[in-house]
């Protein structure tokens, strides 16, 4: 039986793709390990973003052959684009529903505005 061999693509690919695992996997223990719903929604905001990044860039790398890595980027584009909205949105949702805002906050810049 004859060793695998890989291209330099694919082993870029399985590297992007690596990170962004990793990425994800840190997100996912940040979700389950912080204490409040704020700290959770950032870390799921911000490293699953990058980790979703990469996942992607790595599958724009491996298929390349297809001219999909314009399409990976746009979604990229799109995922950088739409992440912070909807997290600011989802945790203007939290603050204007939960009671939790007078022990957590420090400083509160949402607080005289009207809903």
């Amino acid at each position: 039986m004859a060793p695998a061999t890989f291209s330099a693509g694919e082993i870029i690919a399985l590297i992007f793709v690596a990170i962004g695992v990793i990425f994800m996997l840190i997100s996912s223990i940040g979700i389950l390990r912080l204490p409040d719903v704020y700290s959770r929604m950032h870390a799921a905001g911000k490293s699953t973003t990058v980790g979703v990044s990469f996942v992607l860039l790595g599958a724009g790398v491996y298929f390349w052959e297809q001219h999909l890595f314009a399409r990976m980027v746009l979604l990229i584009i799109l995922i950088f684009a739409t992440s912070p909205i909807s997290t600011s949105a989802m945790a203007r949702a939290v603050y204007r529903t939960s009671a939790m805002r007078q022990v957590h906050l420090k400083h509160d810049e949402i607080k005289g505005e009207t809903p």
